[in-house]
């Protein structure tokens, strides 16, 4: 049935990867502890988030997937999800996070980082598909990975690609999908101080990949074609988010030119 269902189950946690399942150090728990508080103070009085579609997230693991405007998303996530961010790991391009050893070291500390490589191949995708297997299985945790690949230089959605959902089809594992507004106008690609700006999430229902496979589907060809229709489908559910923001900014604004009047 899956492309890489075999090499899955003959892979062993490559060793780039053993820092996914050990203990973590008494640094690593204090920093991601330290991290989470510092956050929830930043979403309630300098950035104060609002949270749509809380009700929408499950108790068990989840890929939450988001448009990907600045370094504060993987915050507002974890904060919106309501769980501890030590369940939380970031899908991290492996020439951007992980080549810089200062950046490694410390952003390991805060958070939890699986790197990938933006050229993979079929053992590399393989190997990074054991790692967030082995990740998810413990405790319950959960993954976050932006579908456009990289930080918005714009503020708009930018096209979606595949690699989110092959971990989704070949783990079965469910995508939670949100749409974040204000990051981009507090801390834009580009700019290290972020500014006091209103931040809205909105979340939607998860997307199960397994309403996404035909029965009997067996060949490479069907398997890219789930992949493409969970794509397309995140996508088009990202959209909707995004012009419920609209409509709630325009809500928004008719009840303060009401107050007004």
């Amino acid at each position: 049935m899956s492309t890489f269902r075999s090499a899955l189950e003959n892979t062993e946690l490559a060793p780039e990867y053993s820092h996914i399942t050990a203990d973590q150090t008494l640094l690593g728990r204090f920093g991601k502890k330290l991290f989470e508080l510092y956050c929830k103070v930043l979403f309630s009085l300098y950035c104060p988030l609002t949270i749509y579609g809380k009700e929408n997230i499950p108790d068990s693991p989840f890929i939450f997937c988001s448009n990907h405007n600045s370094h504060m998303d993987s915050g507002v996530l974890m904060t919106a999800s309501g769980k501890g961010f030590k369940n939380f790991a970031m899908i991290a391009a492996k020439d951007y996070f992980f080549e810089n050893k200062i950046r490694k070291f410390f952003l390991n500390i805060l958070m939890n980082l699986i790197p990938v490589d933006r050229k993979s191949n079929r053992k590399t995708i393989t190997e990074y598909l054991v790692a967030c297997r082995e990740f998810v299985n413990k405790d319950k945790r959960c993954l976050i990975i932006y579908p456009e690949g990289t930080r918005s230089k714009t503020g708009d959605l930018q096209p979606f690609k595949r690699g989110l959902s092959i971990v989704s089809v070949e783990l079965g594992i469910p995508i939670l999908p949100a749409y974040i507004d204000g990051t981009y106008k507090a801390m834009p690609k580009g700019r290290n101080l972020m500014k006091p700006v209103k931040l809205q999430i909105f979340i939607g229902e998860p997307i199960h990949p397994g309403e996404y496979l035909s029965n009997g589907e067996e060949s490479t060809t069907k398997n890219f074609r789930s992949y493409a229709k969970v794509t397309k489908e995140l996508e088009k559910r990202i959209h909707k988010l995004k012009d419920r923001e609209i409509i709630e900014k325009k809500r928004r604004a008719n009840e303060v030119v009401g107050m007004g009047s």
